[in-house]
Order: structure tokens, then C-alpha cells, then sequence
């Protein structure tokens, strides 16, 4: 095997098991190291393998234990692009990991940033958050942080929005850390002060810009203050450290969008409902940002991101589709759209579950039997002259409650009318209560 940094076509690579793996060409190149294609030679199986520049570490030793370590544990889930098998120890060569080959109809996220990318509906978008979402709901409960979490570490499906997470090797257990204090932008305002160490806490503030930036389009605290000619070393630890301030502030205007600068964030922003705004308002107030306080957790967001899959309807005049607020009135170009009512759930979290009451609204498998499941259906909205109804796409039997006590059940593609007060239990003490507007 070739010294240190670089591996050739047609080269062996031992791995720690005793397999090997020949080198078939070059994927790309980063800051620590090659990625080259590869085929298992005892399988024919094509992978990637991540080689290091062995010299961009002090410890190799050290980083070679970590990755052994995060392979034994293994993935928190399917979206990490995670290490599969290590590559022989040597003391004179260098090492790497190898992984899955991305499939093909996956683009990077800074495609979508720059618009050479757009998703194909509006939840792919929020599947897109969604997922990413999950995935790090995955990672902490598993007792890993990132540490490193920026753009750069997300590849989108731009039709269903499917999410694959790569650069995974500075994923630390709690309470560990890798050195690697993240990229400019993405930081927490204390790793940047260098008030602490990277850890779970910052990972929810890093999240946070990265949902943001996906729905918004824009960094949350590049605004008026920020609109300086070039963001040097010094500008950036007191924008994104020192003097933080959200661009959509409840209370300070002052770093407020720049028309013709930041044109997304004014286009976009209006366009999401007021529990989205409040969500990123909270996640980036000044409690958030000096003190690391009040950041939402997975789970909040999660509450969150279904509620906003859940509002998104086709006008009926124009048939776009768009973000509808549950109990008040939606603007969708000239046409003014207001729900009749909506559906509320209780007993669910801290977070608000709710679903409007208008044409083709979903419930999904999430809503009916309290998982996690956003994406398989469970109900419809239907709409008759006069009246709507949720018809059951499930397998199981509905209990409904009349407003006077008397009780009915629907089986699986009966339709519920959704009369005021009416109360429909799905099974587990998961129930939904018709709220009219």
C-alpha cells in the first residue's frame, strides 16, 4: 500500500477485517482528506472511502480509535451516511473508513440555497426538515452530538424530500469532544466567544439555522447590521458571537432584512404561519443567543413541522398551494382563505397539535396513533356543499362523541362530519376536538 496521503487506480486497501477493497477512481477531496470510490473485493460491492491526510492530525491514533468506536455503536439512523468498515492500522500509512455511495436524484443543500435547486412541492420542503429533524432526534438520544452540523453536511431529494447526512466523523458521544469547534455561521454565539465547547445544546442552536435557512432561504442574523463590505475575522465573532441579533427580532428592528440584499427572507418569511415564526423567534432570541437558554428541542420542532405539513392546502381559486394558518385568515396572492375550523389534539406535548378544517388537509399515522410517522396517511378532509368530513384511510375503528354524549364509531373509509365539538378518538386516548372558527 502507497505511503501516507494518496491512493492510486487500481490500489489495495486492507481493511481491519482482513478484506480488502480496490481503489477504482476519486469522488472528491476535502480539508482532511480523499474520498475515492472503491469495490470490495469479495463482494464486488461498490462503496466510497473516506482516506485521510494524515498530517492534518495531531492524534491519528487518537481520531482512528474514535471512528472504530462510532462503528461498533453504529448509526443512530438510516439518514447518517455512517462509517460501515475501518481500513488496517499502519504506523507509516495513513487510514479512512469505508461508506454507502449516495444514490443517484439526491442534489447538496447549497444548491437549494443559491436557487439551482428548488424543491418540487412544498412538502418535500418540509419532509426535508422533517427528516433532518428526526435524525437528529436519532443522535442525541443515542448520546451523540455533531459538534460540526453547517450545509455542507446535508444532501436533499428534491421530490420527496429525503435527507442523507454526511461528514460524520466528528460526531462525539456527550460530554467528549473533537476539537473541531464547526463552520463560521453555523457556530452557537458561545463556541464562537469560546464560552464552551461544542455539545447537544449547540447542535439545537446549529439546527436551527439550517431549518431556517431551508424554509427562509437567508442566514437568520445577516441583516442591516451585517451589510458591511467584507465579514472578516473580526466582524464575524461580533455578528455570529458577541452581538448577535435575529433579523426577525420581536423587540429590536434594528437587523432587519436589507430589500435587494436579502430578498428570500422578505419574500419568504410572510409566507409561513405565525406558529413557524414564533418558533424561529424563540430559537433565536437574545435568551438563546447570549445565554443559550430556551432553545427548542428535536421533539418541539418535530410538533412543529407536522403542524406546518398539515396546513398546506391549494387554494381553491388559484389552486396554489400554501401554509394555512388554523384559526385565522390566510392571504395566497389577491385571494383571502380562512379555515372553518380546525382540528385540536389533546394530550399530545407542550406543543400545539393542531390540523385546519379545510378541503384535502392530511392527517397522517403521527396525528391518529401518536408515532413518528409523518409520511404514510391516516386521514382526509373532504368537503360536501355546506359541510367537511375526515375520512378514515386506516385499518382501525374511530369512536366519535357528539356534543350531547351520544357516541358512534366509523370503520376504515367512513367519513366523520366534523360538526362543532364533536370529539373523535383514534384508540390509545389519542382524541381530536372539532374546534369551529
Amino acid at each position: 500500500m502507497a505511503n501516507f496521503s494518496v491512493l492510486s487506480k487500481n490500489q489495495k486497501v486492507e481493511l481491519a477485517s482482513g478484506k480488502t477493497a480496490t481503489v477504482v477512481g476519486k469522488l472528491g477531496e476535502g480539508g482532511q482528506g480523499i474520498v475515492y470510490r472503491v469495490i470490495l473485493d469479495d463482494t464486488g460491492e461498490e462503496k466510497a472511502l473516506k482516506w485521510y491526510f494524515r498530517d492534518k492530525f495531531n492524534d491519528a491514533r487518537k481520531i482512528y480509535n474514535h471512528l472504530e468506536e462510532n462503528i461498533r455503536i453504529g448509526s443512530p439512523s438510516a439518514a447518517f451516511v455512517w462509517m460501515e468498515e475501518i481500513t488496517k492500522w499502519s504506523d507509516y500509512e495513513s487510514f479512512g473508513y469505508t461508506m454507502k455511495i449516495f444514490p443517484s436524484g439526491y442534489e447538496s443543500f447549497s444548491k437549494f440555497l443559491n436557487s439551482r435547486v428548488r424543491f418540487q412541492s412544498p412538502q418535500a420542503m418540509v419532509n426535508a426538515g422533517l427528516n433532518m429533524v428526526a435524525a437528529f432526534m436519532a443522535l442525541h438520544g443515542k448520546g451523540y452530538n455533531y459538534q460540526d452540523l453547517n450545509d455542507g453536511n446535508f444532501s436533499i431529494n428534491p421530490i420527496n424530500g429525503d435527507v442523507l447526512i454526511c461528514d460524520n466523523d466528528n460526531v462525539m458521544g456527550h460530554g467528549e469532544n473533537s476539537g473541531v469547534l464547526g463552520k463560521a455561521r453555523y457556530m452557537a454565539p458561545e463556541v464562537v466567544r469560546g464560552d464552551k465547547q461544542p455539545d447537544k445544546i449547540t447542535d439545537r442552536y446549529s439546527l436551527a439555522v439550517i431549518l431556517f435557512m431551508l424554509f427562509i432561504g437567508d442566514h437568520p442574523l445577516e441583516g442591516q447590521k451585517t451589510n458591511v463590505p467584507a465579514l472578516t475575522n473580526k466582524y464575524d465573532k461580533r455578528f455570529f458571537g458577541t452581538e448577535p441579533l435575529f433579523i426577525y427580532d420581536k423587540k429590536d428592528s434594528s437587523n432587519a432584512p436589507v430589500p435587494g440584499l436579502h430578498k428570500n427572507a422578505l419574500a419568504m418569511w410572510k409566507y409561513f404561519p405565525s406558529f413557524v415564526k414564533a418558533a424561529f423567534q424563540e430559537s433565536f432570541s437574545q435568551e438563546s443567543l447570549l445565554q443559550g437558554r430556551g432553545r427548542l428541542l428535536e421533539q418541539d420542532w418535530f410538533h412543529i413541522l407536522m403542524r406546518l405539513k398539515s396546513s398546506i392546502v391549494k387554494c381553491p381559486q388559484c389552486g396554489e398551494e400554501i401554509f394555512l394558518e388554523s384559526d385565522r385568515e390566510t392571504i395566497c396572492g389577491k385571494h383571502k382563505i380562512k379555515p372553518v375550523g380546525y382540528l385540536n389534539f389533546e394530550k399530545r406535548s407542550n406543543q400545539a397539535v393542531t390540523v385546519p378544517i379545510f378541503k384535502d388537509a392530511v392527517l397522517y399515522n403521527y396525528h391518529v396513533d401518536n408515532s413518528d410517522d409523518f409520511k404514510n396517511v391516516a386521514a382526509v378532509i373532504l368537503e360536501k356543499p355546506g359541510k367537511f368530513g375526515l375520512q378514515n384511510k386506516t385499518n382501525r375503528r374511530w369512536s366519535v362523541t357528539a356534543p350531547d354524549g351520544k357516541t358512534f364509531t366509523k370503520q376504515a373509509g367512513e367519513t366523520v362530519v366534523l360538526g362543532a365539538n364533536f370529539k373523535i378518538d383514534f384508540g390509545n386516548g389519542n382524541i381530536a376536538q372539532v374546534i369551529v372558527n
